[in-house]
Protein backbone atom coordinates (compact mmCIF):
# COMPACT_ATOMS: atom_id res chain seq x y z
CA UNK A 1 0.00 0.00 0.00
CA UNK A 2 1.11 3.54 -0.77
CA UNK A 3 0.80 6.84 1.10
CA UNK A 4 -2.24 7.64 -1.08
CA UNK A 5 -4.00 4.47 0.15
CA UNK A 6 -3.38 5.46 3.78
CA UNK A 7 -4.72 8.97 3.17
CA UNK A 8 -7.92 7.59 1.60
CA UNK A 9 -8.53 5.21 4.52
CA UNK A 10 -7.85 8.07 6.99
CA UNK A 11 -10.31 10.35 5.16
CA UNK A 12 -12.91 7.58 5.25
CA UNK A 13 -12.58 7.17 9.02
CA UNK A 14 -12.71 10.93 9.56
CA UNK A 15 -15.87 11.07 7.44
CA UNK A 16 -17.60 8.46 9.62
CA UNK A 17 -16.72 10.36 12.80
CA UNK A 18 -17.87 13.70 11.40
CA UNK A 19 -21.15 12.16 10.23
CA UNK A 20 -21.75 10.68 13.70
CA UNK A 21 -21.07 14.06 15.30
CA UNK A 22 -23.44 15.91 12.98
CA UNK A 23 -26.23 13.36 13.50
CA UNK A 24 -25.87 13.50 17.29
CA UNK A 25 -27.72 16.83 17.16
CA UNK A 26 -30.84 15.03 15.94
CA UNK A 27 -31.07 12.77 19.00
CA UNK A 28 -33.82 14.33 21.14
CA UNK A 29 -35.41 11.21 22.66
CA UNK A 30 -34.74 7.53 23.35
CA UNK A 31 -36.95 6.68 20.37
CA UNK A 32 -34.64 8.75 18.15
CA UNK A 33 -31.66 7.00 19.74
CA UNK A 34 -32.86 3.45 19.11
CA UNK A 35 -35.46 3.38 16.29
CA UNK A 36 -34.86 6.74 14.55
CA UNK A 37 -38.22 7.98 15.84
CA UNK A 38 -39.85 5.26 13.66
CA UNK A 39 -39.26 7.62 10.73
CA UNK A 40 -36.88 5.49 8.67
CA UNK A 41 -38.07 4.93 5.10
CA UNK A 42 -38.43 1.41 3.67
CA UNK A 43 -35.43 1.68 1.33
CA UNK A 44 -33.17 3.15 4.02
CA UNK A 45 -34.12 0.40 6.46
CA UNK A 46 -33.61 -2.18 3.70
CA UNK A 47 -30.10 -0.97 2.84
CA UNK A 48 -29.20 -0.97 6.54
CA UNK A 49 -30.50 -4.53 6.95
CA UNK A 50 -28.54 -5.59 3.88
CA UNK A 51 -25.33 -4.08 5.26
CA UNK A 52 -25.89 -5.63 8.71
CA UNK A 53 -25.57 -9.10 7.15
CA UNK A 54 -22.09 -8.22 5.89
CA UNK A 55 -18.83 -8.61 7.79
CA UNK A 56 -15.24 -9.45 7.00
CA UNK A 57 -16.47 -13.03 6.58
CA UNK A 58 -18.24 -12.03 3.36
CA UNK A 59 -14.85 -11.46 1.73
CA UNK A 60 -12.59 -13.69 3.83
CA UNK A 61 -14.66 -16.83 4.58
CA UNK A 62 -17.15 -16.82 1.71
CA UNK A 63 -14.55 -15.33 -0.65
CA UNK A 64 -12.46 -18.40 0.20
CA UNK A 65 -15.41 -20.69 -0.52
CA UNK A 66 -15.88 -18.95 -3.90
CA UNK A 67 -12.17 -19.48 -4.69
CA UNK A 68 -12.40 -23.20 -3.88
CA UNK A 69 -15.94 -24.14 -4.90
CA UNK A 70 -17.07 -21.57 -7.48
CA UNK A 71 -20.67 -20.79 -8.37
CA UNK A 72 -22.22 -22.64 -5.43
CA UNK A 73 -21.16 -19.67 -3.27
CA UNK A 74 -23.46 -17.43 -5.32
CA UNK A 75 -26.33 -19.86 -4.68
CA UNK A 76 -25.53 -19.76 -0.94
CA UNK A 77 -25.86 -15.97 -1.06
CA UNK A 78 -29.10 -16.13 -3.02
CA UNK A 79 -30.63 -18.31 -0.32
CA UNK A 80 -30.63 -15.20 1.89
CA UNK A 81 -32.65 -13.43 -0.78
CA UNK A 82 -35.29 -16.17 -0.78
CA UNK A 83 -35.33 -16.15 3.04
CA UNK A 84 -35.84 -12.36 3.03
CA UNK A 85 -38.88 -12.60 0.74
CA UNK A 86 -40.45 -15.24 3.00
CA UNK A 87 -39.80 -13.09 6.10
CA UNK A 88 -41.25 -10.05 4.35
CA UNK A 89 -44.38 -11.95 3.34
CA UNK A 90 -45.17 -13.71 6.64
CA UNK A 91 -43.17 -12.28 9.57
CA UNK A 92 -42.48 -8.53 9.60
CA UNK A 93 -46.11 -7.48 10.10
CA UNK A 94 -46.18 -9.47 13.34
CA UNK A 95 -43.28 -7.45 14.74
CA UNK A 96 -44.64 -4.08 13.63
CA UNK A 97 -48.21 -4.72 14.81
CA UNK A 98 -47.05 -5.24 18.42
CA UNK A 99 -45.97 -1.61 18.74
CA UNK A 100 -42.80 -2.58 20.66
CA UNK A 101 -39.75 -0.33 21.11
CA UNK A 102 -37.22 -3.17 21.34
CA UNK A 103 -37.18 -6.92 20.62
CA UNK A 104 -36.39 -7.61 24.29
CA UNK A 105 -39.78 -6.18 25.19
CA UNK A 106 -41.43 -8.96 23.16
CA UNK A 107 -39.40 -11.73 24.83
CA UNK A 108 -40.40 -10.46 28.28
CA UNK A 109 -44.17 -10.35 27.76
CA UNK A 110 -44.46 -13.29 25.32
CA UNK A 111 -42.41 -15.70 27.43
CA UNK A 112 -41.19 -14.59 30.88
CA UNK A 113 -38.73 -12.50 32.83
CA UNK A 114 -36.38 -15.49 33.10
CA UNK A 115 -36.51 -16.02 29.32
CA UNK A 116 -35.73 -12.34 28.80
CA UNK A 117 -32.70 -12.58 31.09
CA UNK A 118 -31.54 -15.74 29.30
CA UNK A 119 -31.86 -14.16 25.84
CA UNK A 120 -30.16 -10.96 26.98
CA UNK A 121 -27.22 -12.65 28.72
CA UNK A 122 -26.61 -15.23 26.00
CA UNK A 123 -27.11 -12.58 23.31
CA UNK A 124 -24.68 -10.10 24.88
CA UNK A 125 -21.99 -12.72 25.53
CA UNK A 126 -22.44 -14.45 22.18
CA UNK A 127 -22.57 -11.25 20.15
CA UNK A 128 -19.60 -9.77 22.01
CA UNK A 129 -17.45 -12.75 21.04
CA UNK A 130 -18.88 -12.87 17.53
CA UNK A 131 -18.21 -9.14 16.92
CA UNK A 132 -14.75 -9.44 18.50
CA UNK A 133 -13.88 -12.19 16.03
CA UNK A 134 -15.22 -10.01 13.19
CA UNK A 135 -13.02 -7.09 14.27
CA UNK A 136 -10.03 -9.41 14.59
CA UNK A 137 -10.65 -10.92 11.14
CA UNK A 138 -10.69 -7.57 9.36
CA UNK A 139 -7.71 -6.41 11.46
CA UNK A 140 -5.66 -9.35 10.14
CA UNK A 141 -6.38 -8.21 6.59
CA UNK A 142 -5.56 -4.57 7.40
CA UNK A 143 -2.23 -5.19 9.17
CA UNK A 144 -1.00 -7.48 6.39
CA UNK A 145 -1.16 -4.49 4.03
CA UNK A 146 0.50 -1.92 6.31
CA UNK A 147 4.26 -2.40 6.79
CA UNK A 148 5.89 0.13 9.14
CA UNK A 149 9.50 1.21 9.70
CA UNK A 150 11.49 -0.68 12.32
CA UNK A 151 10.94 0.78 15.77
CA UNK A 152 7.69 2.55 14.84
CA UNK A 153 5.46 3.00 17.89
CA UNK A 154 2.50 1.31 16.13
CA UNK A 155 4.52 -1.57 14.67
CA UNK A 156 4.57 -5.20 15.74
CA UNK A 157 8.26 -6.00 16.26
CA UNK A 158 7.80 -9.62 15.14
CA UNK A 159 6.18 -8.79 11.78
CA UNK A 160 7.27 -5.25 10.94
CA UNK A 161 3.64 -4.42 10.18
CA UNK A 162 0.99 -2.43 12.03
CA UNK A 163 0.27 -4.13 15.35
CA UNK A 164 -3.02 -6.00 15.36
CA UNK A 165 -3.70 -4.50 18.81
CA UNK A 166 -3.69 -0.97 17.39
CA UNK A 167 -5.70 -2.02 14.33
CA UNK A 168 -8.48 -3.45 16.52
CA UNK A 169 -8.33 -0.44 18.87
CA UNK A 170 -8.63 2.08 16.04
CA UNK A 171 -11.54 0.37 14.27
CA UNK A 172 -13.31 -0.41 17.53
CA UNK A 173 -12.97 3.16 18.81
CA UNK A 174 -14.26 4.70 15.58
CA UNK A 175 -17.31 2.43 15.54
CA UNK A 176 -18.09 3.08 19.21
CA UNK A 177 -17.84 6.87 18.88
CA UNK A 178 -20.08 7.34 15.82
CA UNK A 179 -22.65 4.80 17.10
CA UNK A 180 -22.87 6.37 20.57
CA UNK A 181 -23.02 9.90 19.19
CA UNK A 182 -25.67 9.49 16.50
CA UNK A 183 -27.56 6.44 17.77
CA UNK A 184 -29.65 4.44 15.33
CA UNK A 185 -29.83 7.42 12.95
CA UNK A 186 -26.03 7.28 12.75
CA UNK A 187 -26.17 3.51 12.17
CA UNK A 188 -28.61 4.03 9.28
CA UNK A 189 -26.68 6.86 7.64
CA UNK A 190 -23.24 5.30 8.00
CA UNK A 191 -24.73 2.12 6.53
CA UNK A 192 -25.67 4.24 3.50
CA UNK A 193 -22.06 5.48 3.20
CA UNK A 194 -20.73 1.96 3.66
CA UNK A 195 -23.14 0.53 1.09
CA UNK A 196 -22.16 3.22 -1.43
CA UNK A 197 -18.42 2.63 -0.96
CA UNK A 198 -18.75 -1.16 -0.92
CA UNK A 199 -21.08 -1.41 -3.90
CA UNK A 200 -19.13 1.11 -5.94
CA UNK A 201 -15.81 -0.63 -5.45
CA UNK A 202 -17.06 -4.20 -5.94
CA UNK A 203 -18.87 -3.24 -9.16
CA UNK A 204 -15.53 -1.92 -10.44
CA UNK A 205 -13.79 -5.13 -9.42
CA UNK A 206 -15.98 -7.38 -11.57
CA UNK A 207 -15.08 -6.12 -15.09
CA UNK A 208 -11.45 -5.53 -14.08
CA UNK A 209 -11.22 -9.13 -12.85
CA UNK A 210 -12.45 -10.55 -16.16
CA UNK A 211 -10.20 -8.19 -18.09
CA UNK A 212 -7.14 -9.36 -16.14
CA UNK A 213 -7.42 -12.89 -17.60
CA UNK A 214 -8.56 -11.99 -21.11
CA UNK A 215 -12.34 -11.92 -20.70
CA UNK A 216 -15.30 -14.05 -19.66
CA UNK A 217 -14.66 -16.76 -22.28
CA UNK A 218 -11.15 -17.29 -20.93
CA UNK A 219 -12.58 -17.56 -17.42
CA UNK A 220 -15.08 -20.20 -18.48
CA UNK A 221 -12.45 -22.11 -20.46
CA UNK A 222 -9.81 -22.20 -17.70
CA UNK A 223 -12.12 -22.78 -14.72
CA UNK A 224 -11.63 -26.14 -12.93
CA UNK A 225 -14.12 -28.96 -13.35
CA UNK A 226 -17.33 -28.49 -11.40
CA UNK A 227 -16.64 -24.79 -10.83
CA UNK A 228 -20.04 -23.76 -12.23
CA UNK A 229 -22.15 -26.40 -10.51
CA UNK A 230 -24.98 -25.00 -8.39
CA UNK A 231 -24.22 -27.41 -5.52
CA UNK A 232 -21.26 -29.47 -4.35
CA UNK A 233 -20.44 -32.42 -2.13
CA UNK A 234 -19.78 -30.05 0.75
CA UNK A 235 -22.71 -27.71 0.02
CA UNK A 236 -25.40 -30.10 -1.15
CA UNK A 237 -28.97 -29.12 -2.00
CA UNK A 238 -30.00 -30.51 1.37
CA UNK A 239 -27.54 -28.18 3.09
CA UNK A 240 -28.65 -25.23 0.92
CA UNK A 241 -32.30 -25.76 1.85
CA UNK A 242 -31.40 -25.96 5.54
CA UNK A 243 -29.30 -22.82 5.13
CA UNK A 244 -32.27 -20.99 3.63
CA UNK A 245 -34.58 -22.11 6.46
CA UNK A 246 -32.00 -21.14 9.09
CA UNK A 247 -31.77 -17.66 7.57
CA UNK A 248 -35.56 -17.31 7.69
CA UNK A 249 -35.27 -17.65 11.46
CA UNK A 250 -32.21 -15.37 11.64
CA UNK A 251 -33.57 -12.55 9.44
CA UNK A 252 -37.03 -12.92 10.98
CA UNK A 253 -35.87 -13.10 14.61
CA UNK A 254 -32.39 -11.58 15.03
CA UNK A 255 -32.73 -8.49 17.21
CA UNK A 256 -30.62 -6.38 14.84
CA UNK A 257 -33.07 -7.06 12.00
CA UNK A 258 -36.16 -6.69 14.18
CA UNK A 259 -34.92 -3.25 15.21
CA UNK A 260 -35.00 -2.24 11.55
CA UNK A 261 -38.51 -3.67 11.05
CA UNK A 262 -39.87 -1.51 13.88
CA UNK A 263 -37.96 1.64 12.84
CA UNK A 264 -40.30 2.32 9.91
CA UNK A 265 -43.75 3.94 10.27
CA UNK A 266 -45.91 0.93 9.37
CA UNK A 267 -46.01 -2.75 8.39
CA UNK A 268 -46.28 -1.98 4.67
CA UNK A 269 -42.95 -0.15 4.66
CA UNK A 270 -41.36 -2.88 6.80
CA UNK A 271 -42.46 -5.43 4.21
CA UNK A 272 -41.03 -3.38 1.33
CA UNK A 273 -37.80 -2.99 3.30
CA UNK A 274 -37.39 -6.76 3.60
CA UNK A 275 -38.30 -7.29 -0.06
CA UNK A 276 -35.51 -4.88 -0.99
CA UNK A 277 -33.05 -7.06 0.95
CA UNK A 278 -34.41 -10.05 -0.97
CA UNK A 279 -33.91 -8.39 -4.35
CA UNK A 280 -30.37 -7.30 -3.46
CA UNK A 281 -29.40 -10.77 -2.28
CA UNK A 282 -30.79 -12.40 -5.42
CA UNK A 283 -28.85 -10.01 -7.67
CA UNK A 284 -25.59 -9.06 -5.95
CA UNK A 285 -23.90 -12.34 -4.82
CA UNK A 286 -22.51 -12.89 -8.32
CA UNK A 287 -20.90 -9.41 -8.14
CA UNK A 288 -19.33 -10.05 -4.72
CA UNK A 289 -17.75 -13.40 -5.50
CA UNK A 290 -16.57 -13.13 -9.12
CA UNK A 291 -13.18 -11.57 -8.15
CA UNK A 292 -12.31 -14.51 -5.86
CA UNK A 293 -13.49 -17.00 -8.47
CA UNK A 294 -11.37 -15.34 -11.18
CA UNK A 295 -8.29 -15.29 -8.94
CA UNK A 296 -8.48 -19.10 -8.88
CA UNK A 297 -7.46 -18.92 -12.56
CA UNK A 298 -4.58 -16.51 -11.86
CA UNK A 299 -3.06 -18.36 -8.89
CA UNK A 300 -4.64 -21.72 -7.98
CA UNK A 301 -2.16 -22.18 -5.10
CA UNK A 302 -3.11 -18.93 -3.32
CA UNK A 303 -4.55 -18.85 0.19
CA UNK A 304 -8.31 -19.00 -0.50
CA UNK A 305 -9.21 -16.66 2.36
CA UNK A 306 -6.81 -14.03 1.03
CA UNK A 307 -8.04 -14.34 -2.57
CA UNK A 308 -10.24 -11.23 -2.53
CA UNK A 309 -7.51 -8.93 -1.25
CA UNK A 310 -4.92 -10.54 -3.53
CA UNK A 311 -7.15 -9.88 -6.53
CA UNK A 312 -7.58 -6.26 -5.37
CA UNK A 313 -3.82 -5.80 -5.25
CA UNK A 314 -3.47 -7.52 -8.63
CA UNK A 315 -5.86 -5.27 -10.60
CA UNK A 316 -6.11 -2.01 -8.63
CA UNK A 317 -3.54 0.74 -8.64
CA UNK A 318 -2.36 3.08 -5.84
CA UNK A 319 -5.28 4.69 -4.03
CA UNK A 320 -7.79 2.19 -5.38
CA UNK A 321 -6.46 -0.52 -3.04
CA UNK A 322 -7.09 1.85 -0.13
CA UNK A 323 -10.66 2.41 -1.32
CA UNK A 324 -11.23 -1.33 -1.62
CA UNK A 325 -9.84 -1.90 1.86
CA UNK A 326 -12.12 0.87 3.17
CA UNK A 327 -15.05 -0.97 1.56
CA UNK A 328 -14.09 -4.22 3.30
CA UNK A 329 -13.68 -2.45 6.63
CA UNK A 330 -17.14 -0.93 6.05
CA UNK A 331 -18.73 -4.35 5.98
CA UNK A 332 -17.49 -5.22 9.46
CA UNK A 333 -18.08 -1.80 11.06
CA UNK A 334 -21.69 -1.86 9.86
CA UNK A 335 -22.34 -5.18 11.63
CA UNK A 336 -20.63 -4.06 14.84
CA UNK A 337 -22.45 -0.71 14.99
CA UNK A 338 -25.84 -2.39 14.53
CA UNK A 339 -25.09 -4.85 17.34
CA UNK A 340 -23.98 -2.06 19.69
CA UNK A 341 -27.14 -0.05 19.12
CA UNK A 342 -29.64 -2.91 19.41
CA UNK A 343 -28.25 -4.11 22.75
CA UNK A 344 -28.03 -0.53 24.01
CA UNK A 345 -31.74 -0.32 23.16
CA UNK A 346 -32.55 -3.52 25.04
CA UNK A 347 -30.53 -2.45 28.10
CA UNK A 348 -32.02 1.06 28.19
CA UNK A 349 -35.68 0.24 27.44
CA UNK A 350 -36.02 -3.22 28.99
CA UNK A 351 -33.68 -3.14 31.96
CA UNK A 352 -32.86 0.41 33.07
CA UNK A 353 -36.29 1.86 32.28
CA UNK A 354 -38.02 -0.99 34.13
CA UNK A 355 -35.88 -0.24 37.20
CA UNK A 356 -36.25 3.55 36.79
CA UNK A 357 -39.65 4.14 35.17
CA UNK A 358 -39.50 7.87 35.96
CA UNK A 359 -36.23 8.39 34.09
CA UNK A 360 -36.26 11.38 31.74
CA UNK A 361 -35.56 11.11 28.02
CA UNK A 362 -32.24 12.90 28.58
CA UNK A 363 -31.28 10.26 31.14
CA UNK A 364 -32.29 7.40 28.83
CA UNK A 365 -30.14 8.83 26.03
CA UNK A 366 -27.21 9.11 28.45
CA UNK A 367 -27.65 5.50 29.60
CA UNK A 368 -27.89 4.27 25.99
CA UNK A 369 -24.67 6.04 25.06
CA UNK A 370 -22.91 4.83 28.22
CA UNK A 371 -23.89 1.22 27.45
CA UNK A 372 -22.67 1.65 23.86
CA UNK A 373 -19.27 2.80 25.11
CA UNK A 374 -19.08 0.01 27.70
CA UNK A 375 -20.23 -2.82 25.43
CA UNK A 376 -18.07 -1.52 22.60
CA UNK A 377 -15.04 -1.50 24.90
CA UNK A 378 -15.70 -5.13 25.88
CA UNK A 379 -15.93 -6.14 22.19
CA UNK A 380 -12.71 -4.28 21.38
CA UNK A 381 -10.79 -5.82 24.28
CA UNK A 382 -12.02 -9.30 23.30
CA UNK A 383 -10.90 -8.61 19.73
CA UNK A 384 -7.40 -7.83 21.03
CA UNK A 385 -7.38 -11.05 23.08
CA UNK A 386 -8.49 -13.34 20.23
CA UNK A 387 -4.88 -14.15 19.13
CA UNK A 388 -4.15 -15.45 22.65
CA UNK A 389 -6.78 -18.16 22.14
CA UNK A 390 -4.17 -19.96 19.98
CA UNK A 391 -6.11 -19.82 16.73
CA UNK A 392 -9.33 -20.88 18.41
CA UNK A 393 -11.34 -18.13 16.71
CA UNK A 394 -12.83 -20.58 14.19
CA UNK A 395 -13.96 -22.85 17.02
CA UNK A 396 -15.42 -19.84 18.80
CA UNK A 397 -17.33 -18.78 15.68
CA UNK A 398 -18.64 -22.32 15.20
CA UNK A 399 -19.80 -22.54 18.82
CA UNK A 400 -21.41 -19.11 18.61
CA UNK A 401 -23.24 -20.22 15.45
CA UNK A 402 -24.71 -23.10 17.41
CA UNK A 403 -25.55 -20.86 20.38
CA UNK A 404 -26.85 -17.64 18.80
CA UNK A 405 -28.78 -18.81 15.73
CA UNK A 406 -31.02 -21.35 17.52
CA UNK A 407 -32.19 -18.58 19.89
CA UNK A 408 -34.24 -17.02 17.10
CA UNK A 409 -36.21 -20.20 16.45
CA UNK A 410 -38.41 -20.25 19.60
CA UNK A 411 -38.83 -16.45 19.56
CA UNK A 412 -40.03 -16.48 15.95
CA UNK A 413 -42.14 -19.59 16.56
CA UNK A 414 -43.80 -17.76 19.44
CA UNK A 415 -45.21 -15.19 17.01
CA UNK A 416 -47.40 -17.88 15.43
CA UNK A 417 -48.02 -20.57 18.08
CA UNK A 418 -50.06 -20.40 21.27
CA UNK A 419 -48.43 -23.57 22.68
CA UNK A 420 -44.81 -22.40 22.81
CA UNK A 421 -43.74 -20.91 26.14
CA UNK A 422 -40.77 -20.59 28.46
CA UNK A 423 -40.54 -24.34 29.10
CA UNK A 424 -40.31 -24.88 25.35
CA UNK A 425 -37.30 -22.55 25.24
CA UNK A 426 -35.51 -24.43 28.05
CA UNK A 427 -36.14 -27.81 26.42
CA UNK A 428 -35.21 -26.79 22.86
CA UNK A 429 -32.19 -24.65 23.75
CA UNK A 430 -30.92 -26.96 26.50
CA UNK A 431 -30.95 -29.99 24.20
CA UNK A 432 -29.41 -28.06 21.29
CA UNK A 433 -26.62 -26.54 23.36
CA UNK A 434 -25.79 -29.78 25.13
CA UNK A 435 -25.55 -31.82 21.92
CA UNK A 436 -23.68 -29.05 20.11
CA UNK A 437 -20.99 -28.76 22.78
CA UNK A 438 -20.63 -32.55 23.09
CA UNK A 439 -20.10 -32.87 19.34
CA UNK A 440 -17.80 -29.85 19.00
CA UNK A 441 -15.50 -31.07 21.74
CA UNK A 442 -15.50 -34.64 20.29
CA UNK A 443 -17.10 -36.16 23.37
CA UNK A 444 -19.58 -37.63 20.89
CA UNK A 445 -17.88 -38.61 17.63
CA UNK A 446 -20.60 -40.63 15.96
CA UNK A 447 -21.02 -38.00 13.21
CA UNK A 448 -17.52 -38.12 11.69
CA UNK A 449 -18.90 -39.02 8.26
CA UNK A 450 -21.08 -35.88 8.16
CA UNK A 451 -19.53 -32.60 6.94
CA UNK A 452 -19.08 -29.97 9.65
CA UNK A 453 -21.32 -27.51 7.76
CA UNK A 454 -24.20 -30.01 7.51
CA UNK A 455 -23.70 -31.11 11.12
CA UNK A 456 -23.94 -27.49 12.34
CA UNK A 457 -27.17 -27.08 10.37
CA UNK A 458 -28.63 -30.33 11.74
CA UNK A 459 -27.86 -29.45 15.36
CA UNK A 460 -28.53 -25.71 15.19
CA UNK A 461 -31.68 -25.89 13.08
CA UNK A 462 -33.21 -29.33 12.58
CA UNK A 463 -32.95 -30.35 16.26
CA UNK A 464 -34.69 -27.31 17.83
CA UNK A 465 -37.28 -27.22 15.03
CA UNK A 466 -38.00 -30.92 15.58
CA UNK A 467 -38.40 -30.41 19.35
CA UNK A 468 -40.77 -27.46 18.87
CA UNK A 469 -42.73 -29.37 16.23
CA UNK A 470 -43.21 -32.30 18.61
CA UNK A 471 -44.37 -29.91 21.34
CA UNK A 472 -46.75 -28.32 18.85
CA UNK A 473 -48.20 -31.64 17.65
CA UNK A 474 -48.44 -33.46 20.97
CA UNK A 475 -49.24 -30.49 23.19
CA UNK A 476 -52.76 -30.18 24.57
CA UNK A 477 -55.12 -28.67 22.04
CA UNK A 478 -56.67 -26.45 24.70
CA UNK A 479 -53.31 -25.32 26.07
CA UNK A 480 -52.59 -21.62 25.57
CA UNK A 481 -49.56 -19.86 26.99
CA UNK A 482 -50.34 -16.63 28.90
CA UNK A 483 -47.82 -14.77 26.76
CA UNK A 484 -49.78 -15.69 23.65
CA UNK A 485 -52.87 -13.99 25.03
CA UNK A 486 -50.81 -10.90 25.86
CA UNK A 487 -49.46 -10.91 22.30
CA UNK A 488 -52.97 -11.02 20.83
CA UNK A 489 -54.15 -8.26 23.15
CA UNK A 490 -51.26 -6.02 22.15
CA UNK A 491 -51.83 -6.58 18.45
CA UNK A 492 -55.57 -5.94 18.88
CA UNK A 493 -54.88 -2.78 20.91
CA UNK A 494 -52.38 -1.45 18.41
CA UNK A 495 -54.69 -2.30 15.51
CA UNK A 496 -57.54 -0.46 17.24
CA UNK A 497 -55.37 2.56 17.95
CA UNK A 498 -54.03 2.67 14.41
CA UNK A 499 -57.16 3.84 12.63
CA UNK A 500 -57.24 5.03 9.05
CA UNK A 501 -54.97 8.09 9.17
CA UNK A 502 -56.33 11.45 8.15
CA UNK A 503 -54.84 13.34 5.23
CA UNK A 504 -53.01 15.58 7.70
CA UNK A 505 -51.54 12.58 9.59
CA UNK A 506 -50.45 10.96 6.33
CA UNK A 507 -48.77 14.20 5.33
CA UNK A 508 -46.93 14.41 8.66
CA UNK A 509 -45.71 10.80 8.37
CA UNK A 510 -44.61 11.42 4.82
CA UNK A 511 -42.68 14.54 5.83
CA UNK A 512 -41.01 12.74 8.76
CA UNK A 513 -39.77 9.83 6.63
CA UNK A 514 -38.86 12.25 3.83
CA UNK A 515 -36.38 14.00 6.12
CA UNK A 516 -34.31 10.83 6.60
CA UNK A 517 -34.83 9.66 3.01
CA UNK A 518 -33.59 12.99 1.65
CA UNK A 519 -30.64 12.95 4.01
CA UNK A 520 -29.73 9.38 3.01
CA UNK A 521 -30.09 10.18 -0.70
CA UNK A 522 -27.80 13.22 -0.42
CA UNK A 523 -25.25 11.25 1.61
CA UNK A 524 -25.23 8.42 -0.95
CA UNK A 525 -24.87 10.77 -3.93
CA UNK A 526 -22.20 12.75 -2.07
CA UNK A 527 -20.31 9.53 -1.33
CA UNK A 528 -20.32 8.51 -4.99
CA UNK A 529 -19.28 12.02 -6.04
CA UNK A 530 -16.42 11.86 -3.53
CA UNK A 531 -15.30 8.51 -4.98
CA UNK A 532 -15.41 10.06 -8.46
CA UNK A 533 -13.38 13.07 -7.32
CA UNK A 534 -10.75 10.84 -5.69
CA UNK A 535 -10.51 8.77 -8.89
CA UNK A 536 -10.09 11.93 -10.97
CA UNK A 537 -7.22 13.03 -8.71
CA UNK A 538 -5.66 9.56 -8.95
CA UNK A 539 -5.96 9.75 -12.74
CA UNK A 540 -3.99 13.00 -12.75
CA UNK A 541 -1.32 11.42 -10.55
CA UNK A 542 -1.10 8.20 -12.59
CA UNK A 543 1.90 7.82 -14.93
CA UNK A 544 0.75 4.92 -17.12
CA UNK A 545 -1.70 6.03 -19.90
CA UNK A 546 -3.79 2.85 -19.52
CA UNK A 547 -4.21 3.51 -15.79
CA UNK A 548 -5.14 7.13 -16.47
CA UNK A 549 -7.80 6.17 -19.01
CA UNK A 550 -9.28 3.55 -16.67
CA UNK A 551 -9.45 5.94 -13.72
CA UNK A 552 -10.90 8.76 -15.82
CA UNK A 553 -13.63 6.42 -17.08
CA UNK A 554 -14.60 5.38 -13.55
CA UNK A 555 -14.33 8.99 -12.31
CA UNK A 556 -16.71 10.13 -15.04
CA UNK A 557 -19.25 7.44 -14.15
CA UNK A 558 -19.11 8.22 -10.42
CA UNK A 559 -19.48 11.96 -11.05
CA UNK A 560 -22.03 12.00 -13.86
CA UNK A 561 -24.50 9.38 -12.55
CA UNK A 562 -25.00 10.96 -9.09
CA UNK A 563 -25.06 14.38 -10.77
CA UNK A 564 -27.97 13.29 -13.00
CA UNK A 565 -29.75 11.68 -10.04
CA UNK A 566 -29.38 14.85 -8.00
CA UNK A 567 -30.68 17.03 -10.84
CA UNK A 568 -33.76 14.80 -11.14
CA UNK A 569 -34.28 15.04 -7.38
CA UNK A 570 -33.84 18.85 -7.43
CA UNK A 571 -36.27 19.22 -10.33
CA UNK A 572 -38.95 17.13 -8.63
CA UNK A 573 -38.49 18.94 -5.33
CA UNK A 574 -38.84 22.29 -7.05
CA UNK A 575 -42.04 21.22 -8.81
CA UNK A 576 -43.43 19.85 -5.54
CA UNK A 577 -42.79 23.13 -3.74
CA UNK A 578 -44.31 25.22 -6.51
CA UNK A 579 -47.47 23.09 -6.54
Amino acid sequence: MTAVDFIIILLYFIGLLVLGGVLSRRIKSSEDMFVAGKNSSWWLSGLSTYMTIFSAGTFVVWGGVAFRSGLVTVVIGMMLGIASFIVGKYVVRKWVDMGIKSPGEYIRFRFSESAFRFYTIVGIIGRAIHMAVALYAIAIMVVALIPLPAGHILADASTGHLSIVYAVLIMGAITIVYTAAGGFVSVLMTDVVQFAVLFGMVVIMMPLSFNSIGGIQEFIHKAPAGFFHLSSARYSWGWLILWCILNIFIIGGDWSFVQRFISVPNAKQAKYSTYLVGVLYLVTPIIWYIPSMVYRIIDPSADPEQSYMLMSQHILGPGMVGMMLAAMISATLSTVSGTLNVFASVFTNDIFKVLRPQATEKKLIFVGRAFTYGFGLVITVLGILIPHFGGAEKIVVSIMTLIISPLFIPSLWGLFSKKIGTKSIWLAMGTTYALGLLVKFDIINAFDSVSSELLDALIGLVLPVTILTLLEVFGKASETEPGWEELQQRIARETTLVTQPTAEEQDMTHKSTLVYSTMAFKIMMGTYASIGTIMAILAIMATAPSEQHKLLLFATIFLVVPGICYLIYWSRTRKSRSS
